[in-house]
């Protein structure tokens, strides 16, 4: 990750841009997680380059895996063929908290000892229900915060997982599991938030030939001993990514056309245009492309965004300029982020004399207020850091403080401004 700077929006001339959007990280992921227990090469194209999926390819060859890059974005994994090392393991996840969680799914697999680490940041995320499932699965796991130390192979079984915080604890567990010596059994409890990454997850074994069954709705079960086969993937666009460019396009009040739009992505936030449908937004789809255009002001919404988390602070900024209120619900998991995403999104932008409430579940955005231009900072989220640079478009001037977070997820993400008309620049971090 680049030192730290401080990035200046100066101003826009935004007209009707037409974005492609970059492959969608969460997809990588997991197709990365998978590559390295199956058997044979997986090549994966339009791979996104940021600084978590090269955390990834760390890890993974770390654990055996052989990872060769044919050409930007397009890399070949061999999966591991030997899951005992000649050594201890000790792998960085760096800031990435779904591979603290992905990372420790394969290494479950391995019968030597691996050392899993993050960033000072990512050891405050919680780790328990993972660290705690994967002992009952037979797993021996000598913590339950990072740094974790475990040593499997991982036997299966039966075990109860609470997913109301997060659905990155099953992700893991489901691709955990699938080389298990056992079938394996998970009862889900309490309210699964962000289901649709579950469904990523499963739609990505299902590409690997591997399978999950459902039990019940709160019941899964993962035969053992799966063979998952090595597959050719072409990553599909970043749905999270795309949103900022939606947003843009509506505080510039003209057009944006996104290429490459994944419609059909379980993904939760892929369905964003419609939350901007309904605050006013001209939608146009056809079936790989989608263009917005701004017809009238926007107009609050009441709205849960339970499975669209992600895409969260994007909303609260165009809220900011919208008529009226807007109430974002079921958001709880939030607090979970890269920061607290609730309690750092809202304080900043009320530096700026918003008018946002929130609780530990919610935010209410009253639009429409006088604002003044105040540094923000991004917290060292990715997510916060993107949004606020959109502020810009309406306030030439602000400041976002921490902004090489966008490395964690789109180090492009100022390059792919420029490209719309969005100009910024290095201020000095004093």
């Amino acid at each position: 990750m680049q030192s730290m700077s401080n990035r200046q929006v100066i101003t826009h001339n935004i007209q009707s841009p037409v974005v492609t959007v970059p492959g969608s990280k969460y997809l990588a992921n997991r197709y990365i997680a998978l590559a390295a227990i199956a058997t044979g090469t997986t090549q994966l194209r339009n791979l996104p380059q940021n600084d978590d999926i090269e955390a990834a390819l760390d890890a993974i060859t770390q654990l055996g895996a052989s990872v060769t890059e044919i050409s930007p974005g397009v890399v070949d994994i061999e999966g591991i063929k030997h899951y005992s090392l000649a050594q201890t393991a000790e792998i960085n996840c760096r800031d990435s908290g779904t591979l603290s969680r992905f990372i420790t799914a394969v290494a479950s697999n391995l019968s030597t000892e691996v050392v899993i680490d993050a960033s000072q940041q990512m050891r405050q995320r919680p780790m328990q229900e993972v660290s705690q499932s994967l002992r009952e699965l037979g797993v021996e796991v000598g913590s339950d915060t990072l740094p974790i130390k475990l040593k499997g192979p991982i036997k299966g079984g039966y075990v109860e997982l609470d997913t109301s915080r997060s659905s990155q604890y099953l992700s893991g567990l489901l691709i955990a599991c699938l080389k298990a010596k056992a079938d394996t059994r998970l009862r889900l409890k309490g309210k699964t938030v962000s289901s649709s990454y579950v469904q990523l997850t499963k739609n990505a074994i299902s590409l690997f030939g591997g399978v999950v069954e459902g039990v019940s709705n709160t019941e899964l079960k993962i035969p053992a001993e799966q063979s998952v086969s090595a597959a050719s993937i072409d990553i599909a666009s970043d749905v999270v990514s795309s949103s900022y460019f939606m947003a843009a396009g509506l505080l510039a009040e003209t057009s944006v056309t996104l290429k490459a739009f994944d419609f059909n992505s379980p993904q939760g936030e892929s369905k964003f245009y419609q939350v901007l449908q309904q605050m006013g937004a001209d939608i146009e789809r056809t079936d790989s492309q989608l263009t917005l255009r701004y017809q009238q002001p926007l107009k609050g919404i009441e709205v849960d965004m339970g499975d669209m988390p992600d895409v969260v602070p994007t909303l609260v900024v165009l809220a900011m300029f919208a008529q009226g209120q807007t109430y974002i619900t079921n958001i709880a998991h939030l607090a979970f982020k890269e920061s607290n995403r609730i309690v750092d999104l809202c304080d900043e932008l009320n530096k700026l004399g918003a008018n946002i409430e929130y609780d530990d579940d919610s935010i209410r955005v009253t639009g429409g207020q006088k604002l003044t231009l105040h540094k923000l900072s991004s917290c060292h989220d990715h997510r916060l850091a993107m949004s606020f640079a959109l502020l810009g478009i309406k306030m030439p001037g602000i400041v976002v403080t921490d902004a090489q977070a966008v490395e964690k997820s789109f180090p492009r993400y100022w390059e792919f401004l420029e490209t719309m008309g969005i100009q910024t620049e290095v201020v000095d971090a004093t």
